[in-house]
C-alpha cells in the first residue's frame, strides 16, 4: 500500500509534457484487468467452471473447438494461433467472433501460443452468461468495486496519449486518441461492442491499485489469489491471470524474483507484482506514437532491472 516512486516523465506527442493523471491505451492488459478478472468473478460466485467446454457457451458454431475449455481460452492453450485479420469480415463483436471460429485450432493442451482470439471469444461468452458487455460487466463487478474510475473502454480523448496504428481496416498508419490501438478491437468498437484482447484505458495510479489490490488479497479470496499469482497451465507459462515462469513475455527484468508474474501490453505498457519483494510495478508509455516501438522493450528491462536494484 505504500507508494514508493511515482512519476510522470517525458511527452505525449514530442511536444505536450505527460502529467500522472493522463490515460493510457492499456492494449493487452485488458485482457488480466477487465476479460479475466471479470470471468474469475463468475468462477468465484458459481456461474461459471473453468472446464466448461466452449460449445456449451457458443453453440453448434463452435463444435470443432469441443475440448477447449474456459480454462484453455484463459491461460493461452487452447490451440487457437496468435491472430487472424477479424477486421476483415466486418465490424462488431459478433463478426469478430464468427473470423475467430472460422480459423483452424491445433489440439488443446499441446502448446503454449499467446492467443488474442481466445480472449475475444472470453468477451463474447461473458455477455452471452450475463447478458451484458464487457465493458459494463467489467465497471460492475472490477472496477466501481475497487474505485478504478480511470478504467474505461470509452475514455475522454482529450486525456489520452495518442498512438499510431500501422494495421487495421484502415490500411494505412493512423493517429488515434482514444480509441483502442489494436486493429481488431478497433473493428468490434466500431460496432459499438468492445473485445476481450484490448480496449481498455485507463491511469497508472489505477493499474497499480489494481495490481496491490491482487497482492495484498484485497478482491479476490485467497483460494483465487493463489492461483493468479502461480502457474496453471498446460504447457507452463502462465496463470489464471498473468505471464509466468517459464513464460519469455514476463516483464520482470533480470532480478526479480522467479515468483513475480505479470503482463504487457502492446502500446508500451506493463504490470508487474513480485510477491516474493511485496512489489508492484506499472509502466504506461505509448510507445507505438511515431517509431521506437523496439527501443522500448529493450528500455523496459533496464527499467526493472533499476527497480530491483533499488529493493
Amino acid at each position: 500500500g505504500e507508494t514508493l516512486f511515482s512519476a510522470a516523465l517525458g511527452t505525449l506527442d514530442g511536444d505536450e509534457p505527460t502529467y500522472p493523471e493522463a490515460i493510457y491505451d492499456l492494449a493487452s492488459l485488458t485482457k488480466p484487468l477487465a476479460t479475466a478478472a471479470t470471468l474469475l468473478t463468475l468462477v468465484e460466485d458459481g456461474t461459471l467452471a473453468l472446464a466448461t467446454p466452449i460449445p456449451e457457451l457458443l453453440g453448434p458454431r463452435a463444435g470443432h473447438l469441443r475440448d477447449v475449455t474456459i480454462r484453455h481460452l484463459l491461460t493461452h492453450t487452447s490451440g487457437l494461433p496468435a491472430w487472424t485479420a477479424c477486421y476483415a469480415l466486418g465490424e462488431g463483436l459478433e463478426s469478430a467472433v464468427e473470423a475467430v471460429l472460422r480459423t483452424p485450432a491445433a489440439p488443446p493442451g499441446t502448446r503454449y501460443e499467446y492467443s488474442c482470439l481466445g480472449y475475444i471469444l472470453l468477451a463474447r461468452i461473458l455477455q452471452r452468461l450475463t447478458e451484458k458487455p464487457l465493458d459494463a460487466l467489467a465497471a460492475e463487478r472490477v472496477f466501481s468495486p475497487l474505485g478504478l474510475d480511470t478504467l474505461t473502454f470509452w475514455p475522454d480523448p482529450t486525456r489520452c496519449a495518442p498512438t499510431t496504428a500501422r494495421e487495421g481496416a484502415e490500411g494505412t498508419p493512423t493517429t488515434l486518441r482514444g480509441i483502442v490501438h489494436d486493429g481488431n478491437a478497433r473493428a468490434i468498437r466500431a460496432g459499438g461492442g468492445v473485445s476481450g484482447n484490448a480496449g481498455l484505458f485507463g491511469t497508472a495510479h489505477d493499474v497499480a491499485r489494481f495490481g496491490e489490490a491482487i497482492r495484498c488479497g484485497l478482491f479476490f479470496g485467497e483460494p483465487t489469489r493463489r492461483r493468479i499469482l502461480a502457474p496453471q497451465s498446460t504447457p507452463p507459462g502462465h496463470t489464471l491471470m498473468f505471464f509466468c515462469q517459464p513464460n519469455g513475455y514476463t516483464p520482470r527484468g533480470d532480478l526479480l524474483s522467479d515468483h513475480a508474474v505479470g503482463h504487457s501490453g502492446y502500446t508500451g505498457t506493463f504490470l508487474t507484482i513480485d510477491p516474493e519483494y511485496d512489489l508492484t510495478v506499472v509502466l504506461l508509455t505509448n510507445a507505438v506514437y511515431g517509431e521506437g516501438k523496439e527501443d522500448f522493450l529493450r528500455w523496459r528491462r533496464k527499467f526493472l532491472n533499476a527497480v530491483a536494484g533499488e529493493l
